[in-house]
């Protein structure tokens, strides 16, 4: 509750103090702050002139009465503009094939324990559904996205979030016919909708003209392809603290 300033608190006295008590905490604040003693005079004109106020409104019984009911009126009216209290958001979750779907935009794969955002980065989620459009990412950057996507708080209140890898990523391919038309064909699109067609794994290629392998979810197999191609990220982390 906001503060309210009073003649009480300018004379630094409580709202039950009796008349002696009132006057001695003004003459005390008055020798403090006399006009003929200090040296930012002005300032302390102003200020006996606000201590010389309270003392008068406190000291007349009718002027008090008023006062306090103005103090209590002030009181509520600032209790009745204190913003509501946020409700904590109801997480809800649902079994889908292998994977515990939460609204709050994870999936919980029940076979490997990994935890995996439900939508991917560009895109945001929404109870149950992702809104706006996957942002492309070369190989490096998609790994430093990641890292940045931590430093900024990361989600779910998790912020051990990372770039799967070729393997972990091959756990989301799966054949099912798609929701709708615009669905990718080889991944279930109720636990990950709008998912891309090309997502970056983590793992560099080892073999002959270097590379990184990705996901070709429209194809539903791991490719390997030049780091400078752009790709979209979904990520993942270990759910060992869940």
């Amino acid at each position: 509750m906001a503060k309210i300033r009073t003649h009480y608190d300018n004379l630094k006295v409580t709202r039950n103090a009796p008349d002696a008590v009132i006057k001695a905490a003004h003459r005390a604040l008055l020798q403090s702050h006399h006009p003929d003693k200090a040296a930012d005079k002005p300032r302390a004109e102003k200020i006996a002139r606000i201590i010389n106020e309270a003392r008068d409104v406190l000291l007349d019984p009718v002027r008090r009465k008023r006062h306090d009911e103005w103090i209590l009126e002030k009181e509520r009216h600032c209790l009745q503009e204190r913003p509501a209290e946020k409700k904590a958001t109801v997480v809800e979750r649902q079994a889908i094939g292998k994977f515990v779907a939460a609204t709050d935009g994870t999936a919980l794969d029940t076979e490997t324990g990994l935890m995996w955002c439900r939508f991917v980065l560009g895109q945001t989620w929404r109870v149950d559904n992702v809104i706006e459009s996957a942002k492309q990412f070369t190989w490096q950057a998609a790994l430093e996205a990641a890292q940045e996507f931590n430093r900024q708080g990361g989600f779910a209140g998790h912020q051990d979030w990372r770039v799967p890898s070729v393997n972990e990523l091959k756990t989301l391919i799966e054949n099912r016919p798609p929701k709708n038309a615009d669905a990718i064909h080889f991944i279930d699109d109720r636990v990950f909708p709008g998912n891309p067609p090309w997502v970056w794994s983590s793992t560099p290629y080892a073999g002959y003209g270097g590379g990184a392998w990705f996901v070709h979810f429209k194809g539903g197999e791991a490719i390997n392809e030049d780091t400078h191609l752009a790709r979209a990220v979904r990520l993942v982390r270990d759910n060992t603290a869940a």
